[in-house]
C-alpha cells in the first residue's frame, strides 16, 4: 500500500476516508471485471480491519476519559447507540474492540498495520490467553463472553468460526 498519508487534521482524514468509500459506493461494479471486483472486496476487508483498529484506539480513549458522560450517557455503548444510531449489538462489538485495545494493543496495532480482518485474529488472541481454547478461556481472554465460557467448553471462537465457514 505505501506510506500513511499526512493530514492536517482528524477532520481532513475522516473526509478523505468518506470520499474514498463514497467513490467505491457509487462506482458501477457491474462494469468491472471479476478480478477488479475481487481486488475491491479484498481491499474493503483490509480497510475494515484498519477501521476497527482506529475505532478501538479512539473508543478506548473516549471510554477512559468518560467522554460519553458529557452527553448524559452512562456508558460508551449507550453513547454509541444514541449519538451514532447504531444497534446495541454493533455498539457492544465496537466497545469490546475498545477494551481489547487496552489489553492487547499489539493485536490492534497488527490490525492497523497488516489490514487483516478482526475475526481472523480472535483465535490467536484466545490461544495466548489460554493454553487450550477448548479447555476454557483465561480470565483476561477478550473473546470470553460476559456469561463466561460456553457450555461445551472454551470461549466458542473456533466453533463459531467453523460454523461461518460451512
Amino acid at each position: 500500500m505505501g506510506a500513511t498519508p499526512a493530514f492536517a487534521s482528524i477532520g481532513e482524514a475522516m473526509e478523505a476516508a468518506r470520499a474514498a468509500l463514497g467513490y467505491l459506493a457509487t462506482a458501477d461494479a457491474t462494469a468491472l471485471a471479476a478480478e477488479t471486483q475481487a481486488e475491491c472486496l479484498q481491499g474493503l476487508e483490509r480497510a475494515e480491519a484498519v477501521l476497527t483498529a482506529a475505532r478501538a484506539s479512539v473508543l478506548s480513549a473516549f471510554t477512559a476519559g468518560k467522554g460519553y458522560s458529557a452527553d448524559a450517557d452512562y456508558s460508551a455503548t449507550a453513547w454509541l447507540m444514541h449519538k451514532t444510531g447504531i444497534t446495541r449489538g454493533a455498539a457492544a462489538s465496537h466497545t469490546a474492540w475498545g477494551k481489547r485495545f487496552g489489553t492487547h494493543p499489539k493485536v490492534v496495532a497488527a490490525l492497523a498495520a497488516r489490514g487483516r480482518r478482526p475475526g481472523g485474529w480472535g483465535w490467536r488472541i484466545c490461544r495466548r490467553c489460554s493454553p487450550s481454547c477448548t479447555s476454557g478461556p483465561g480470565p483476561s481472554c477478550p473473546m470470553r463472553t460476559r456469561t463466561g465460557p460456553s457450555p461445551t467448553g472454551g470461549c466458542g471462537w473456533r466453533r463459531r468460526s467453523r460454523a461461518r465457514a460451512l
